[in-house]
């Protein structure tokens, strides 16, 4: 009877002192520490994978593969979670090894117990089941826009037109942003061609650690409409800007700065000039979202002489097809100083079709 008393009661002492240092490891890992690797979730919905360098109370800097440093304020943060955990205390050496040789056989008693005919321990099958499963994978900060609408007149005269835009979104939330975008408008009426338009523009911002709110630009533009008087014009720009509102629900950034536009073909001229644009985006409902932008570049001799454009669209997402929205939008691009006088100053288009983003 003594016996049995004592082998319980080493069994219940070795159960407790294996038990506390994995208590203690479960404390320290809840918390993520310098080194480890994180899964920061922004408040905007956007997530960024990196090691945490260190940390205070205001701001967090990672390690991005990427992206390089990376300093965020804890308050666009939403939550972080570590996906690896510290490396474990080695096993500490005691001198009951006498103890826990006598109290194995019963210790063992569990392990080798016989398993159920179809192979699954039940015990197994519960803890499998009470598992935390590894955290998602932090989405791409690539995305990808398609544009496509056609119609088709077969009445008093045959038209066809149709536009055809894409887009290509490099975008780490409050770090940086490269938009690329490429839009061509043809036009036939009776077999003529009356409409011949490429637009494209290649803009890239970068957000300061110091203030994420505030960032520099510089932007590439390049237009050919042979039907126009200018034929082909090519603009670079560059400047700082400021976030005025955040998302959500909407984003209003203001930006201002210089650059250079060349216009050749029939005329070949270029001029200096101030910049200044309004960019916006409104998430109007889960599945509706207005955005826009607008931008003026006047000659600096002369700020009467100016060009601007003016878009703003609407997307709706259709429940059927994931990525698929339906597409409105407007563009309306101005020239105040044409060759010839009685060249097209106005050039406004209206469209609508559907929209794929990837």
């Amino acid at each position: 009877m003594i016996t049995y008393l004592k082998s319980t009661i080493i069994i219940v002492m070795t159960l407790v002192f294996n038990a506390a240092p994995a208590t203690f490891a479960m404390q320290d890992a809840a918390s993520p520490v310098p080194g480890q690797t994180v899964i920061v979730a922004l408040s905007s919905g956007d997530a960024i994978r990196a090691t945490l360098v260190s940390e205070t109370g205001d701001s967090i800097v990672l390690l991005h593969p990427v992206l390089g440093k990376v300093t965020l304020a804890r308050a666009s943060i939403a939550s972080m979670v570590a996906t690896t955990a510290p490396a474990a205390a080695p096993a500490t050496t005691t001198d009951d090894s006498a103890l826990r040789q006598e109290a194995q056989p019963a210790a063992n008693a569990v392990m080798d117990a016989p398993r159920p005919e179809d192979g699954v321990n039940p015990a197994d099958d519960a803890a499998a089941k009470g598992a935390v499963p590894a955290p998602a994978p932090p989405p791409s900060p690539w995305k990808f826009v398609l544009d496509a609408n056609v119609n088709y007149v077969n009445a008093a005269n045959d038209q066809l037109d149709f536009r055809a835009a894409a887009s290509a979104i490099y975008d780490v939330v409050d770090v940086e942003k490269w938009s690329n975008n490429i839009e061509y408008f043809y036009k036939l009426v009776d077999g003529g061609n009356t409409d011949n338009n490429l637009l494209g523009t290649s803009t890239y911002d970068r957000r300061f650690t110091s203030n994420p709110r505030v960032l520099w630009f510089v932007k590439g533009q390049g237009q050919s409409a042979p039907l126009e008087s200018y034929e082909n014009r090519l603009s670079a720009w560059g400047g700082l800007g400021y976030e005025f509102l955040k998302m959500p629900p909407a984003k209003l950034l203001g930006k201002i700065g210089a650059g250079y536009t060349y216009e050749f073909g029939d005329q070949n001229d270029g001029q200096a000039e101030l910049y200044a644009e309004m960019e916006w985006d409104w998430k109007v409902t889960e599945r509706q979202a207005i955005v826009g932008s607008y931008w003026i570049a006047p000659a600096f001799d002369d700020p009467s002489n100016f060009i601007h454009l003016f878009r703003t669209e609407w997307t709706m997402m259709l429940e059927d097809v994931k990525g698929l929205k339906l597409l409105g939008g407007i563009r309306w691009q101005y020239q105040s100083d044409v060759t010839p006088k009685d060249a097209l100053q106005n050039d406004i288009r209206l469209y609508a079709g559907l929209r794929f983003e990837m």
